[in-house]
């Protein structure tokens, strides 16, 4: 205990030492033992900051916070058009029956992957999709996949046992023919007097793999009958054919009457147009009407490539090697520029002469926009028209506002000088023309011609204002000929330029030109021909006697007829003569 007594004093006297310098705040605090626990080495203690210090310290943590929550939010908007647009749903359509190119157009356009399988089949043509593994009218997503099963049409290889040809007709080779899917089964007549008409009387097989089964690409020679030669018929030495330009072997086919039926295949060794074989042999004879079929070579086989690899340069040239006609397009795409979109032609598949190959290849997903400020709406539009040919998908969103500037001039555009991504939007801001007052075109009732709106009148001042009047005819009492009694806009209401106004005025009509010779003014004012006419009064530069304050010449003459309301020019004598300045001495 004693030694615990001394280890309290000896640290109550450390802590009044060090409490020295500091004032107590109050005096009931000054009496109290301060009591303080000893801090390790190496703690540096914080500095005690006044209120003053923390405040601006706290509006700028509540600023933080503050663009922090908007930020998150403008994020979670972004990120749910986003999603929303990434997950539309897509209806399927039947693409059963479509040709794989026209199918995999559709998927690119709505973002679908195909996966394509390929079978054999009897019932459906080859490169049409034969089944879908999504049906029609289902919902799916952009990015989903859908499995085609696409056609090759017939299997070649297959084999049939061979039939007791010399027991058929014509007519059940054909329909054999045809319900096998026979490609090569050539039937060709002559004469004979053993086999019954339409009966075949022999054929000839040429594929050396036949012995008991032929395959659907087996050539196959019928020779049917036509029943005894008629003796009186006149003969025909059948050609080497093979050593005939084609338009030759139809020239002799003409002229002897005899039937020629052309068939063509590929081949690699016989240039195209050359015959490669005929039915009938050289030397023998033949009567009129004979059926005679020529093989002519097509030439070599050409496949389309897969162009998917080859940049537009190589791709040409492939195309020019191979002799296939090709052309270029190109389009706006999310693929970057250069990239290869698709081909006309299927890889893989024949290429038949005439035919032009279209290979698309990418623009990029970017364009370039300039400004359009100062210039007219169709001056953009018709740029996004151009690019949205090429699938740009650019969309111009207008607003009209009055300004200055003329009716239709772009005074504003949100983006430009800049580089857009496809499918943006531009808004726009239109000027809808410059803000004008509607005049009123309505004179007080009773009113002459000289105060009064005629169409004439009424089509300067529209003229003036750039509003565009729009006149009916409609009788009114009280109104002259030809005076604008009505408007559909009411006067001093604001309009903006290119406005449409509809002006009702009194049907004109024809009256007699009185005779103002003599007159004064006063007494034509005092006669109300004012309101016959527009009279102008002008004063005449030349004196003559006793037309003094009279008129001595009007613009319409005398004991016409003109139109109601229209200006006639009455010229007023002087009262004295006007006497030329004396000349300088």
């Amino acid at each position: 205990m004693e030694g615990n007594n001394s280890f309290f004093d000896s640290y109550k006297k450390k802590i009044a030492e060090e409490s020295l310098p500091q004032e107590p705040s109050s005096a009931a605090d000054s009496q109290k033992p301060s009591m303080k626990y000893e801090i390790e080495s190496g703690f540096v203690k914080p500095e005690k900051k006044t209120s003053a210090d923390v405040a601006p310290a706290s509006k700028k943590t509540k600023r933080i916070i503050t663009y922090a929550v908007v930020g998150a939010v403008v994020l979670l908007v972004i990120a749910i058009g986003v999603y929303f647009l990434m997950n539309r749903d897509i209806e399927v359509v039947d693409l059963t029956d479509w040709t794989e190119n026209n199918a995999q157009l559709w998927a690119r356009e709505n973002g679908v992957i195909l996966q394509i399988e390929e079978e054999y089949s009897d019932e459906v043509e080859a490169g049409k999709v034969i089944s879908q593994s999504v049906p029609a009218g289902s919902k799916i997503k952009k990015g989903d996949f859908i499995k085609l099963t696409v056609s090759l049409g017939p299997d070649l290889s297959v084999t049939f046992p061979i039939p007791d040809f010399l027991s058929m007709t014509k007519e059940e080779v054909e329909a054999w023919a045809a319900e096998n899917h026979m490609t090569k089964v050539r039937i060709t007549t002559e004469y004979s007097d053993e086999v019954e008409a339409g009966k075949v009387i022999r054929y000839e097989i040429n594929d050396e793999r036949v012995v008991d089964e032929v395959r659907r690409d087996t050539p196959i020679y019928i020779v049917v009958s036509k029943g005894p030669e008629d003796e009186t018929a006149a003969t025909i030495t059948v050609p080497n054919f093979k050593q005939m330009a084609i338009s030759e072997c139809y020239a002799f086919a003409t002229e002897n009457e005899i039937i020629l039926t052309v068939e063509e295949q590929y081949d690699d060794y016989i240039p195209a147009g050359s015959v490669i074989s005929q039915s009938v042999k050289p030397e023998e004879k033949v009567s009129k009407g004979t059926e005679i079929v020529l093989v002519v070579s097509k030439g070599k086989l050409i496949t389309i490539p897969d162009f998917s690899g080859y940049s537009k340069e190589k791709a040409t040239a492939v195309a020019g090697q191979l002799g296939i006609p090709v052309t270029i397009t190109e389009k706006y795409s999310s693929r970057p520029v250069g990239a290869f979109i698709s081909q006309s032609i299927k890889a893989g598949s024949e290429y038949n002469t005439g035919d032009i190959l279209e290979i698309c290849y990418s623009l990029g997903n970017e364009v370039v926009l300039q400004s359009f400020v100062g210039q007219t709406r169709d001056a953009i539009e018709n740029w996004a028209k151009k690019l949205n040919a090429l699938g740009a998908g650019i969309k111009i969103k207008v607003v009209s506002t009055p300004s200055n500037s003329p009716k239709g001039t772009i005074i504003h555009q949100d983006k430009s000088n800049t580089v857009v991504s496809v499918n943006t939007t531009i808004n726009i801001t239109v000027s809808s023309g410059k803000i004008v007052f509607v005049p009123d075109f309505v004179a007080p009732q009773g009113s002459g011609y000289d105060v009064a709106i005629t169409r004439e009148k009424a089509i300067a001042m529209c003229e003036e204002l750039n509003i565009v009047p729009i006149f009916e005819k409609a009788s009114k009492s009280g109104r002259l000929p030809g005076e604008i009694w009505s408007q559909s806009i009411a006067a001093g209401t604001e309009v903006t330029e290119g406005t449409k106004i509809v002006l009702k005025y009194v049907p004109t009509e024809k009256v007699k030109v009185p005779n103002f010779i003599n007159m004064t003014k006063e007494e034509i004012m005092a006669g109300n021909y004012n309101r016959m006419f527009d009279i102008r009064f002008e004063m005449g530069t030349e004196y003559r006697e006793g037309y003094a304050g009279k008129v001595y010449q009007q613009s319409l003459t005398a004991n016409t007829y003109a139109t109601s309301g229209s200006v006639i020019t009455l010229t007023i004598g002087p009262d004295q003569p006007q006497f030329p300045p004396p000349a300088d001495e």
